[in-house]
């Protein structure tokens, strides 16, 4: 089992204001937390949620001018720093089954190479506390399928769906949309719900979205002038209707709302269930991407993280197996770019076979770094769409097929035989 990071960013943030932004942007920086207690560090350790305005961030990892770190100095303190949480878990474990404190510790010292002052800690922890206590696996949290399955369809009221259908044409569009299992949403008019379904095809959140018709999300202007999007997630959206009609919110939404990690798991994982083994994973931020990558590259399973700091060893577990590619957006002084090549040596290092793609960062205007232009951008730029007069009739589905072209010499199979579609040059991605 490869260990856990002693300290992370929790799921249920500790919030301050961060020292970058100040207090115009208040409560934006998370704090750090010793994984095994849950403690925070100290206020200086945390990440600024406004990664492309502002980006602060400081780890316990990062090592300052004198070329240690919090992490180092910790472990230099207490003979071997914070404890895997797996030692915990053991240590539970040998009480459950009535082994002594001083035997437990014994094995750790031999088994697991823990220093006598890490295994004190342990059993401190462990055999001194109220049972209640002691460190159990997290639970999942998951929206229940009566909540999932109504969603799906109503294409015609979900601006994404008549996008994918004006760009591809109807057979190409509904196969995505099947694929992807995109749900409906009644938040706003024509929003489109992202679910997030795990390796066990639980549905594990749901993100909604209003595109306009260009594929961005649309903006808007909150009572206090902030500038917002139009994106949400079903459990609040559930929540907000149940208060506005005051009717009881299920307990099951009550706890989802307050335990639940609003992304925790990648999207578009249940392709993994018919994809073979050896077929190559593409990893992309946003789900919209992965949606359009799909077609163009047939070659790889495109997947998305949900956001640039959403590259952890628990998301991407389901891919320990497989080559792996990350697309990171573009964006001012290669920043995106930077963070998932540092992400993609740390999980490297814990048995993962990943590299990152620099092909936005050689491929795009410092305007559309500045713009944050991703790999959806880029296609979109390609192809105005699919010309609504191809379908000559109006009841039958379009059999537009598109397939990798790396040259542009190849096109795909279109009817009418005349009409072409080309490729985006897959020989210019790293």
């Amino acid at each position: 089992m490869t260990p856990t990071l002693p300290y992370k960013l929790p799921k249920k943030a500790i919030k301050r204001d961060c020292p970058q932004c100040g207090p115009k942007n208040r409560k934006t920086f998370s704090l750090y937390v010793e994984t095994a207690t849950g403690e925070a560090l100290p206020e200086i350790f945390g990440r600024c949620d406004r990664e492309g305005n502002c980006g602060y961030h400081n780890s316990p990892y990062h090592k300052g001018t004198s070329g240690t770190s919090y992490h180092d100095e910790q472990k230099e303190k207490s003979g071997g720093g914070p404890i895997p949480k797996e030692w915990f878990r053991m240590a539970g474990k040998h009480k459950r089954n009535a082994v002594t404190r001083q035997g437990f510790m014994q094995t750790l010292i031999a088994m697991e190479g823990a220093t006598p002052q890490q295994a004190e800690r342990v059993a401190t922890y462990i055999y001194d506390r109220q049972p209640e206590q002691v460190y159990t696996p997290p639970p999942i949290y998951t929206i229940p399928a009566e909540v999932f399955r109504p969603s799906l369809g109503h294409y015609d009221q979900n601006q994404l769906a008549r996008l994918l259908r004006q760009y591809f044409g109807y057979g190409v569009a509904d196969e995505l949309l099947k694929r992807f299992q995109i749900g409906t949403s009644s938040r706003w008019p024509g929003a489109c719900v992202f679910w997030y379904i795990d390796e066990q095809s639980r549905i594990r959140g749901g993100q909604i979205k209003l595109f306009d018709g260009n594929w961005h999300t649309i903006k808007y202007s909150n009572q206090e002038g902030k500038v917002c999007s139009k994106t949400s997630w079903v459990h609040s959206a559930l929540i907000r209707r149940h208060t506005e009609q005051k009717t009881p919110i299920p307990e099951w939404l009550s706890v989802y709302d307050e335990h639940a990690e609003r992304s925790p798991c990648l999207f578009g994982l249940p392709q993994l269930l018919t994809a073979p083994i050896d077929q190559p994973v593409a990893v992309v931020e946003a789900p919209k991407t992965a949606i359009l990558c799909t077609p163009y590259f047939p070659d790889y399973v495109w997947l998305a993280a949900g956001a640039l700091s959403y590259l952890t060893p628990e998301r991407l577990a389901p891919l320990r197996d497989r080559s792996v590619t990350l697309y990171p957006d573009a964006s001012t002084n290669g920043v995106a770019f930077e963070k998932w090549s540092q992400r993609a040596e740390e999980l490297n290092a814990r048995g993962f076979k990943i590299k990152v793609s620099d092909f936005m960062e050689k491929g795009t205007t410092t305007e559309q770094k500045e713009q944050g232009f991703d790999l959806a951008d880029f296609i979109l730029s390609e192809w105005p769409g699919y010309p609504p007069d191809w379908d000559i009739d109006p009841g039958c589905l379009p059999t537009t097929r598109l397939v990798q072209s790396p040259t542009g010499s190849d096109w795909s199979e279109i009817v009418p035989a005349e009409k072409v579609l080309r490729m985006v040059p897959i020989e210019r991605v790293g």
